[in-house]
């Protein structure tokens, strides 16, 4: 009798738990739709439908949400985490290092993986095949600015410049010099005993010289927020000798202008609207542009893609948690083809780079883990060989690996250190033909001295907390302003590349944001740069403040702006996509590419 009542109660008690918790499963507040832990977006209730009652895909679906939604659910993984700490399967080598994998998992490129590439594949050789593709572009109603019937309580700038020279060239673009003859003298209203007074007994008739024409090198600009550029004139005069010319602009608050060498007119994008900027001859002879400045309008991304990182494959060798590097030929030559695709779009005259970065294990040289591992200079190679020779591949292996006993990835964060990005801007540069600037000749600092990063909260290993790392940071000694749009819309403008209230890798560039500008008005304002990158690309940007005026930074993970419809007219003369490789074997990123372009693969 004894035994069955302590059945009872132990029956009501474990009745009780189970209970209490399904009750709270289904009434809990604020349920959860990420999780941290797992870096990923949870399943959502899934929608009723007789489909879906009929096919059993509503029970399936329900079962999934339930499970994923679980009360104290990512507490309970990062406890299973922690006791599965120290699992991880040990081998013994002969330096006496730790060499402890921690998942042995491979490349995993399942079938749905494999159908993604195939479907981007056959739809990229279908664009491919149509040549060139003309964008249609949304056209712009907005009528253009009379600069004549301006709001009369516009700032009015002006700017008194040197004589200008004619150039070389018309601005059409023609090699034929537009000349033309001198005035011939009106005589008309001369007196007629004056004229025919002795010359060598009279002053010579004073020559006036006359504008009478202004040509500038465009008649229209469009910019974003933060972005520069560059305008010129040329003068027709009667005599052939330039005049001085005033610039003037109608709206300071929508641009700012300022006059460089050689009587070049700099302009700096400030606001949203419309501005003309107006070349004038003592108010008689004037030419007119006009000047558009648009914000980038951002909305919550269109993908759950957030990670940068694959962490099956991660191991622990000597203090340091090293990633891994992999080859899908089908996603490769996605990649490859997705970067041709913009070179077509974008036209002949802009370059496009790819940059694909080999992971931390790349700079292992014990042959007894490197024989378990992939050897990710022969995935680089075989990348190059997909690569369109349109399309300039840049294999930054042999620079990287040259310097591999520097401190080029951290031994806690699955991120390069930006030491490790200079080599690769550094054989970019080379690639096309820039001189890449000396490290030394950087501003240095150290952004944080004892920092822990990612790989904690991929492995939640006990272990991982004792590697700490240094954040090194190599900012551009030029002036230059940094334009960040972030996922909210806000837009926020900087003198600094590190962001002052972040002590870790997200420093650089304000971390990973919609759209990024950088503008370095000492460098041509006609050599511009958009950079399509993962995190990877954060600490690579702020070395091209070296060569280019304006820098386009696009992470179209946290985008949904169409870039070839907001950036087409910015003057772009490389297009540089850089990703590590793992990222670049993987059909999400060329998805995601792609549909920044308005391709949208199902």
């Amino acid at each position: 009798m004894k035994n069955k009542i302590v059945d009872i109660v132990c029956l009501c008690l474990v009745g009780a738990v189970f209970g209490s918790v399904a009750l709270l499963n289904v009434v809990q507040p604020n349920r959860p739709t990420e999780s941290e832990i797992e870096n990923r977006n949870l399943a959502e209730f899934p929608e009723f439908s007789v489909k879906t009652l009929a096919d059993g895909s509503y029970f399936s679906d329900l079962s999934v949400f339930i499970s994923d939604t679980f009360i104290y659910r990512d507490q309970l993984v990062g406890l299973s985490k922690k006791l599965d700490t120290l699992r991880g399967v040990n081998y013994s080598i002969s330096s006496g290092d730790k060499f402890v994998v921690l998942d042995p998992g491979g490349n995993k490129n399942d079938d749905e993986e494999d159908d993604l590439n195939d479907k981007i594949n056959s739809a990229l050789e279908d664009l491919l095949n149509q040549g060139n593709k003309e964008t249609d572009k949304p056209s712009d109603t907005t009528p253009p600015i009379d600069p004549d019937t301006q709001n009369p309580d516009g700032e009015i700038v002006d700017y008194e410049t040197d004589p200008i020279e004619e150039s070389d060239t018309d601005p059409s673009g023609s090699s034929d010099n537009t000349e033309t003859d001198p005035a011939e003298s009106d005589t008309s209203d001369t007196d007629p005993i004056d004229s025919e007074t002795p010359s060598d007994e009279t002053d010579p008739p004073e020559i006036v010289n006359a504008v009478t024409a202004i040509h500038l090198s465009k008649s229209t600009i469009k910019l974003t927020v933060g972005t520069g550029a560059t305008i010129s004139a040329t003068q027709e005069t009667t005599t052939g000798e330039g005049e001085k010319v005033q610039w003037s602009i109608s709206d300071s608050s929508v641009a700012q202008i300022s006059l460089k060498a050689k009587g070049v007119l700099d302009i700096k994008a400030l606001s949203a609207g419309r501005a003309v900027i107006t070349c004038s001859w003592k108010g008689k002879v004037k030419a007119t542009c006009e000047v558009i400045v648009s914000e980038v309008t951002v909305a919550p991304p269109q993908t759950d893609e957030k990670l940068d990182h694959l962490p099956n494959g991660m191991f622990i060798y000597g203090d340091a948690v090293y990633t891994q590097g992999y080859f899908s030929q089908n996603a490769a030559t996605s990649y490859a083809q997705t970067a041709l695709y913009y070179k077509r779009l974008f036209g002949d005259n802009v370059r496009v780079s790819t940059v694909v970065i080999p992971v931390s294990s790349m700079v292992i040289d014990n042959p007894e883990v490197t024989s378990g591992i992939s050897d990710q200079k022969v995935v680089l190679d075989k990348m190059e060989a997909v690569t369109d020779p349109a399309v300039n591949f840049v294999n930054v292996y042999n620079e990287m690996y040259a310097h591999r006993d520097e401190y080029l990835y951290f031994k806690s964060d699955h991120h390069w250190t930006q030491r490790g990005a200079y080599y690769a801007y550094k054989a970019f540069a080379e690639s096309i033909g820039l001189k890449p600037t000396p490290l030394t000749d950087f501003n240095f600092s150290i952004i944080n001295d004892h920092y822990n990063g990612s790989l904690y909260g991929y492995t939640h290993d006990e272990r991982v907390k004792s590697f700490i790392d240094v954040i090194e940071a190599f900012t551009p000694k030029k002036n230059y302003t940094m334009t960040v749009t972030s996922s909210k819309g806000t837009t926020t403008t900087t003198d600094s590349v590190l962001s002052r209230w972040n002590s870790t890798y997200a420093s650089f560039i304000h971390g990973d944001n919609p759209y990024t500008v950088i503008n370095v008005p000492e460098n041509p304002q006609d050599k511009n740069v958009l950079v399509l990158k993962d995190s990877f690309g954060n600490a690579f940007v702020p070395f091209l403040c070296e060569h280019y005026g304006n820098i386009f930074v696009v992470d179209v993970r946290h985008s949904s702006f169409n870039i070839y419809e907001q950036l087409s007219e910015s003057g772009i003369t490389d297009i540089i996509f850089i990703n590590n490789v793992q990222q670049a074997n993987t059909a999400s990123w060329s998805k995601m590419y792609l549909k920044a372009v308005g391709v949208n693969i199902d």
